[in-house]
């Protein structure tokens, strides 16, 4: 199947997987190996699959400064996650498999399929101009969210000096051929990403949002962009687009409410009127490895406070027998929250709005934002005064606050945020009371970068593997 050897870095299982996901929306026998959609309608209902939404980027939590690791969980037996959490130099071993690689990819690879075939579809009732175009939008949004994510986890934070330089990931933008690509630039693939959103958002028909939660619309698109140009340091561009997407959506969901749900699953984002675009990661055997949830960091727990709504609703307070602990989705299952929402974007506009001096107006997005995650009593004891030389801090916090488990944001925060000398900090891994370093990692470090892993490399040896 040519789709199938397309998928050059995945073993054939799992582009066969991809597919078959597929098949209930197109209606393809199980037993049919060769999905072939061909009509607008084909097109449309791929983009129905719910998997696409379902993404796998908790490794790069793992790697950040958001969680600890128990004195038990450090001495278990070694597998990707703890030496990951460790930042040690060999995290794959050679048969293990990079799902967060892979199953992106795989993605990547529906959408191409999408934009490969779809203006050869044929004439019938459901091929409008509009539905046509609607579709080409949210593939090209879906695989520019792909990419944005890939380009972060495995190359290093953008920077205009060098981007064009630093290798970031194969690009692949057919699902034609068999070719074997080496990886493109930072800049290479920041410009996909930026010129498939673009593309996206000059669609007059697609709108501010899709008919559910998987389904990107317009403001989506915007937000990817203000992320995109907040990570290159274009903060005009990055404040453009965040008001943007606030112009069409700006409402907070307020954690004192009762429409408030703890995320179990993909489902329970629907109703949420901060999403713009549901996405959703599984720890995937982060438990089976551990036999237990993750803990907030240190640094966290100090940040949120355990006074924060933030907090109190996403872990388990301590006791004397137990620390504090994610909650599970179901006991042995973490599920956690990856989408774009109207709070980040509040976030890009506040810093954006912070480092050119506009300190009130950054403070009143704060304070709006906190409104809704703080409890009536405790947001009116608050007691701040932003300042033009206090404000920036204040934001990088509350981002922290807001984002943390956030498929790799707070780690693609410090890689960017390690550009500035005043910003810079270096990690440190400590026992679970603190008084012993278990391991370092400097600010710059190239272990801030996944490696790629051994099966990845030996399906597409043109990969250039980053130095530890």
């Amino acid at each position: 199947m040519m789709y199938k050897r397309a998928l050059f870095f995945v073993f054939a299982a799992y582009s066969l997987w991809s597919f078959q996901g597929c098949k209930k929306f197109l209606d393809i026998s199980p037993s049919s190996t060769n999905v072939n959609p061909t009509t607008v309608k084909d097109f449309q209902e791929m983009l129905n699959n719910d998997s696409l939404s379902k993404c796998h980027f908790f490794l790069l939590d793992v790697m950040s400064d958001d969680l600890q690791y128990s004195d038990v969980q450090i001495t278990a037996a070694s597998n990707y996650y703890l030496r990951a959490y460790l930042w040690q130099n060999t995290v794959w071993n050679p048969s293990d498999q990079d799902e967060m690689y892979n199953s992106t990819y795989s993605r990547i690879l529906q959408m191409n399929i999408i934009l490969d075939r779809i203006n050869a579809a044929p004439a019938d009732g459901y091929n409008t101009p509009e539905n046509k175009s609607v579709v080409i939008s949210q593939a090209l949004i879906n695989r520019a969210f792909y990419y944005l994510q890939l380009v972060n986890a495995y190359g290093g934070a953008y920077d205009p000096t060098t981007a064009f330089s630093d290798p970031g990931v194969p690009l692949v933008l057919t699902a034609k051929g068999n070719a074997l690509p080496p990886r493109a630039s930072v800049g290479q693939v920041y410009d996909l990403v930026i010129s498939d959103l673009k593309a996206a958002v000059n669609n007059s028909h697609l709108s501010s949002k899709g008919t559910d939660v998987i389904h990107p619309g317009k403001s989506s698109a915007y937000a990817l962009l203000a992320r995109a140009y907040l990570y290159k340091g274009d903060y005009v561009l990055a404040s453009n687009y965040a008001d943007s997407t606030l112009a069409k959506e700006r409402t907070l969901l307020n954690y004192n409410s009762i429409d408030y749900k703890s995320l179990s699953q993909l489902p329970d984002m629907v109703g949420n009127p901060e999403i713009l675009l549901g996405r959703i990661t599984t720890d995937l055997a982060f438990y089976s490895f551990n036999n237990a949830t993750v803990l907030p960091s240190t640094t966290l727990t100090n940040t949120l406070t355990t006074s924060d709504l933030r907090y109190s609703k996403k872990f388990v307070s301590p006791s004397r027998f137990q620390p504090a602990y994610y909650n599970s989705a179901n006991g042995n299952t973490m599920v956690f929250d990856n989408s774009i929402g109207v709070p980040e974007v509040m976030l890009i506009k506040a810093e954006c709005l912070a480092r050119n001096g506009s300190f009130s107006e950054a403070g009143a997005l704060i304070s709006k934002l906190r409104e809704a995650r703080l409890s009536p009593a405790t947001f009116s004891a608050e007691k701040r005064t932003y300042t033009a030389t206090n404000i920036l801090g204040y934001v990088l916090d509350e981002r922290r606050r807001e984002l943390f488990y956030h498929g790799g944001l707070r780690l693609f925060d410090l890689k960017r945020l390690n550009k500035e000398t005043s910003l810079k900090r270096d990690l440190s891994r400590l026992n679970y009371a603190g008084n012993t370093t278990l391991a370092t990692l400097p600010a710059g470090s190239g272990r801030y970068l996944v490696p790629f892993s051994t099966t990845v490399l030996a399906a597409n040896p043109n990969i250039s593997q980053n130095p530890r």
